[in-house]
């Protein structure tokens, strides 16, 4: 699903339709209404090789261990398997959703459910760790660039000009595995949207099986400076792609009677 954004930065996720319901916003409500795509959309544009192993994997795993019915064609079988392999993904998504509403609840002053404390508790020391002269983090501010793109930011500090996306894994103390991949694509996005001064940014990384576990990686400012031009490249493709530009001239909008 494709999140969009009006030219002042409020999220325009859904629309209502002719038959009066509310339903997700389209690319063609996006060019009726102006609206600009979120970081996350326009990098779909681009491969991301770690996305598609796990993918794979997914696939894999549910075909050795779903069981076949007899006389089942493979048609049949391969939907059944498709259909299973992306359940992992969306329960794994729906404990992502929690987690990251923990921990906005907390920056945000709000109560944080009993059963998150752990990853919240976490993610905040982790942090205090990383950047301890850094105490005015601030949760999911939403904004949309001139140059047509929009998104809303986990957490950044407007003082130091550092971006935080937090995400969830399947991680445990002692796993080997690479976390950070092309993050900091997004986080260059981000970061430029904001109109942040330059500074490192960082990706934590919240365990979903082990709660209390996190990890984080930390974006020099000279990656994220040049991880920008790869997300500029991308948006340039997507308008292509989509035939759709939404960027816009700031000065031509204030002086609009």
């Amino acid at each position: 699903m494709s999140h969009w954004y009006e030219k002042d930065g409020s999220p325009k996720y859904t629309v209502i339709g002719k038959n009066g319901n509310e339903r997700d916003t389209t690319l063609r409500d996006a060019r009726q209404l102006g609206l600009a795509p979120s970081v996350t959309t326009v990098l779909d544009v681009l491969n991301k090789a770690a996305l598609v192993e796990w993918k794979v994997k997914q696939g894999i795993l549910a075909a050795l261990t779903l069981p076949r019915a007899s006389g089942e064609s493979d048609q049949v079988f391969l939907a059944r398997v498709l259909d299973d392999s992306k359940q992992q993904a969306i329960q794994a998504a729906e404990e992502g959703t929690r987690i990251h509403d923990a921990i906005e609840a907390s920056f945000k002053g709000l109560q944080v459910p009993n059963d998150y404390r752990d990853h919240v508790s976490a993610v905040r020391s982790k942090l205090h760790e990383t950047f301890p002269d850094v105490n005015d983090w601030v949760a999911e501010t939403s904004f949309a660039s001139t140059l047509g793109y929009g998104g809303k930011v986990d957490l950044h500090s407007p003082s130091h000009g550092i971006v935080i996306d937090h995400k969830s894994k399947d991680m445990a103390p002692g796993d080997t595995k690479k976390l950070a991949y092309d993050q900091d694509w997004q986080l260059s996005a981000y970061h430029r949207g904001l109109q942040l001064p330059v500074n490192v940014c960082a990706n934590i990384f919240v365990s979903r099986t082990v709660p209390g576990y996190v990890e984080i990686h930390v974006w020099k400012s000279d990656e994220i400076v040049k991880a920008w031009d790869v997300f500029s490249c991308a948006l340039a493709t997507w308008k292509c792609i989509k035939g759709y530009d939404p960027s816009w001239n700031e000065l031509e909008e204030l002086c609009v009677p």
